[in-house]
């Protein structure tokens, strides 16, 4: 079975945890998966992926177990994406895979596509306290981790590339002055309301192949 999770308003929840969750009432999309157009209900694989609704007094969330047969992993930001541009749209039904086959981190803001109904008896209230403990605080962060572990390891030199373009960038709005040692390959960068001063060394992005 899959524990995914699905915000409800409050004044539903109660009648769908006893009565079950349809998904022709419920679904909120229609893609095309395996060539066929499907109906689904956009889940979560954490519930703190959707952190307005889970600070929301307006939403409860139930947990959802669901036979892996009847879901699907995407990645819902291609999915918004995809509204304005339509060669994401066609990303957004590529990354539609078995949710058994999806790792972790790969998506930056997973949603598991539920194509069948959900029956009373697989769906619980979920205890914040005292549920099932995820291992990562939410899955964007977790995304960006990973790719930036990923750089780390291929480049030794990727936190002053990071820190260098942020920093350089914060000049460009006019929040920082920068003075750069070209020769001593040393950027100097003082904030103007502060008056902090952060020196980056100056990577050499042109080695990176």
């Amino acid at each position: 079975m899959v524990e995914v999770y699905y915000y409800l308003p409050v004044q539903h929840a109660d009648n769908v945890i006893d009565c079950g969750l349809k998904l022709s009432d419920w679904f909120d999309k229609e893609v095309r998966i395996g060539g066929d157009l499907k109906k689904c209900l956009s889940a979560l694989l954490n519930p703190k992926d959707d952190l307005e609704k889970y600070r929301s007094s307006e939403y409860k969330c139930v947990k959802l177990e669901l036979s892996p047969n009847y879901c699907y992993a995407a990645d819902k930001a291609l999915f918004v994406a995809g509204h304005n541009y339509p060669q994401v749209m066609e990303l957004y039904e590529k990354s539609i895979i078995p949710v058994k086959d999806y790792r972790f981190g790969s998506y930056r803001l997973p949603e598991c596509l539920v194509t069948s109904t959900v029956i009373a008896g697989h769906i619980s209230p979920l205890d914040k306290r005292l549920d099932s403990p995820v291992l990562f605080d939410n899955s964007e962060e977790l995304y960006i981790n990973n790719i930036i572990e990923a750089y780390k390891e291929e480049h030794d030199d990727f936190n002053h590339c990071l820190l260098y373009f942020f920093y350089c960038r914060l000049a460009e709005i006019g929040k920082v002055d920068k003075i750069e040692d070209n020769r001593n390959r040393i950027a100097v960068f003082t904030d103007k309301q502060s008056g902090s001063v952060t020196t980056i060394r100056i990577p050499d992005v042109w080695e990176y192949k």
